[in-house]
């Protein structure tokens, strides 16, 4: 009779422990979604005041991200073949350089810095809480740990770094936003470490740089749906 006592109270201390460690971890989900929210806000309206252009970089494989900082004229692509494209011009006029001009080419370019003291260095996502997937117009798809390197034109890096470290070590995402005020397209899964399918959606509008969060997973296609289908009848 006792020991069936125990196993009562030991039931009924599980019960009530479950649906409480779910929603701990239902907590750091949203939690660290809302963190990015208004990092996304933030560097929007710091990029407008200085004119610069802040970049996200999301380490893919570790769940984490930093901030980088860069001149206001940085270049994106507008799908996959482009940037891929790009790449392999630079690549090859890389490969025809004496160390000299690849020296000098390296000095001259401006390319994207750590903050230092404003941001951390890495943001961490919290202890079960994992990175579904991220979207970019340049990636042409939602990326996420299961994606293909594509010889690092899908997951890359800054043209001319692969030259002298050569293969990644780190898979990363890009995410741009612009001091003219124009943010890149961005959509990005936060999600359960055991269950992908449960999490929330951070959305970067691109032309007011608004980001809303849901508390679902929206498909990066369902999230063009505030582009009208048709433009405004003018007058002739």
């Amino acid at each position: 009779m006792e020991v069936m006592v125990v196993i009562a109270i030991l039931l009924l201390i599980v019960a009530v422990m479950i649906p409480a460690t779910t929603s701990v971890f239902q907590l750091r989900q949203r939690r660290a979604a809302k963190d990015l929210v208004y990092l996304y806000q933030q560097l929007h309206d710091e990029a407008v005041m200085r004119n610069v252009t802040f970049r996200v970089v999301y380490f893919i494989d570790e769940d984490a991200y930093k901030v980088e900082v860069g001149e206001p004229g940085a270049l994106i692509f507008s799908d996959t073949e482009e940037m891929a494209e790009y790449k392999q011009r630079v690549t090859d006029r890389l490969k025809l350089m004496s160390e000299d001009e690849l020296k000098e080419y390296k000095e001259r370019r401006q390319p994207f810095e750590s903050l230092g003291a404003r941001f951390t260095e890495r943001f961490e996502l919290p202890a079960g809480t994992v990175f579904g997937g991220i979207y970019t117009p340049q990636y042409g798809e939602m990326i996420s740990k299961d994606s293909d390197d594509r010889d690092g034109v899908l997951l890359g890096i800054d043209v001319g770094e692969e030259m002298s470290h050569g293969k990644m070590e780190q898979r990363r995402v890009y995410s741009y936003v612009f001091g003219n005020g124009f943010t890149e397209h961005t959509v990005v899964w936060i999600v359960d470490e055991d269950d992908p399918t449960d999490g929330f959606t951070i959305e970067v509008e691109p032309m007011s740089g608004g980001v809303r969060l849901h508390g679902e997973l929206i498909e990066w296609e369902d999230s063009y749906d505030f582009v009208p289908e048709e433009g405004p009848d003018l007058p002739s």
